[in-house]
């Protein structure tokens, strides 16, 4: 694909995650400050976990058969933009309330994150070389957003650090209002990314996931993903309530965590080169590890500087894991239900075990205080632990050609992904006998 091509994918990415990444870091603590129990604000972020759940595979479904990507995307940032202008009003008090303008806002909003990367994927000629440094504009708005956020604070607080604002933060629900605005609008400017299923049935479709399902490689990879997504949910719920408690001032919890998205940018910008070098499973095996090891450190309690640095590992599991992942499950996939699989990998992290996470780090909250203690990240590293161990054993890496016609017959490296080279307006299909291309 050509450079001004991926540009524009490019600036996809960064609009699509800037938009939560302007709200989310500081939503625990915007919801303490308006008063939200433990309780009531693990809901409120599991109401992502749940939406994610319940809604991809039926916009999968809906664009691999019924309407052009791009168009859903547009409908999705239009609606996203009037319940967030909703938020930042101030108009909606009270955890039941909150929960469900969360829970509509999510249902609408997280199709899109695997529709973004199935639109993404279906416009690159060879998406295992390009996708990284499409996505990892992604990470650049959600950490540039971040940064903007704390600014946009400290000015309208007179350059003052207010340790806490009884009326909460809607700045960032402003923020993110207009964010999404621009998004919606951008969106309408994208390439036509129409359906490709046509009219198969359901039937069939769910006989094109089982069959995936049979794969080892696949069925390993969904249980790991699984596994580990049960942990994220207390980077997001306890970190900044942990940082915060150990007197770190309100307005730059964004921009702490935003250092998280650093070494994100460098593993996606180096994507191709370990995935040339370790394969998947080296690759996915060094972003669980980071996570082990982030957890373990933050269970040692360390001192605030280390709490903050650690956090760079979490965007090498990001990067490693999750995305190398969703390249892995594009490869793996037919190439008429790509958008379907997507989601499928949407609902195994961030939908159910991120639901079940988020709950029990509510509960967590809700028992221990905002700042909760650092014992609380002793079973996420434990679980990761063993997760890094079962993936190591059980995940071979074999090629595969199921539900691609044509796909190259020479062999090649087992653990070393491939792609079948098709040129721009074409069916990109990922498979792993040929030559060449997904967050938190």
């Amino acid at each position: 694909m050509k450079t001004r091509g991926r540009w524009r994918l490019s600036v996809m990415m960064g609009l699509l995650y800037a938009v939560q990444g302007a709200f989310w870091p500081l939503l625990g603590v915007h919801l303490s400050e308006l008063g939200i129990d433990g309780r009531w604000r693990g809901l409120i972020f599991a109401s992502q976990a749940l939406a994610a759940t319940l809604m991809p595979l039926g916009a999968g479904q809906l664009v691999d058969r019924l309407m052009p990507t791009q168009s859903f995307l547009v409908a999705a940032y239009s609606a996203g933009t009037l319940l967030l202008a909703a938020l930042a009003s101030g108009g909606i008090t009270g955890g039941p309330a909150l929960c469900a303008t969360f829970l509509l806002y999510f249902a609408i909003i997280m199709p899109t994150h695997s529709l973004s990367s199935s639109l993404a994927m279906r416009n690159l000629d060879d998406p295992r070389r390009e996708f990284a440094a499409v996505r990892l504009w992604g990470t650049i708005g959600w950490m540039a957003v971040g940064w903007a956020v704390s600014g946009v604070m400290l000015a309208l607080n007179g350059g003052r650090v207010p340790s806490v604002s009884p009326g909460g933060m809607h700045e960032v629900f402003w923020i993110a209002s207009g964010l999404s605005a621009a998004m919606a609008v951008y969106c309408s400017t994208l390439p036509n990314t129409p359906p490709l299923a046509g009219e198969t049935t359901g039937r069939a479709n769910l006989r094109k996931g089982v069959e995936l399902l049979r794969e080892r490689d696949v069925r390993v990879f969904l249980i790991t993903t699984f596994g580990v997504f049960l942990t994220i949910p207390l980077a997001y719920q306890v970190v900044p309530g942990y940082l915060a408690a150990r007197g770190m001032p309100r307005p730059w919890i964004a921009t702490a965590v935003s250092i998280n998205q650093v070494p994100e940018i460098i593993a996606l910008a180096a994507m191709p080169w370990l995935l040339t070098r370790l394969g998947y499973k080296g690759t996915m095996a060094l972003g669980l590890g980071a996570w082990t090891l982030r957890y373990l450190i933050l269970s040692l309690h360390p001192p605030l500087w280390l709490a903050v640095g650690v956090g760079v590992l979490q965007g090498v599991g990001i990067a490693c894991f999750s995305i190398g992942g969703q390249v892995f499950l594009d490869g793996r996939a037919p190439a008429t239900h790509r958008a379907s699989v997507q989601a499928l990998f949407l609902v195994a992290s961030t939908g159910l075990p991120s639901l079940l996470g988020s709950l029990a780090a509510g509960e967590w909250v809700r028992r221990a205080g905002l700042g909760a203690d650092a014992w609380v990240f002793v079973v996420p590293c434990i679980l990761n632990g063993a997760l890094l161990v079962y993936f190591l054993r059980g995940f071979r890496a074999q090629p595969s050609i199921s539900g691609r016609p044509g796909a190259a017959v020479s062999q090649i490296d087992a653990d070393t992904p491939q792609r079948q080279h098709t040129r721009r307006g074409a069916i990109a299909c990922v498979g792993d006998l040929t030559t060449e291309s997904a967050d938190g």
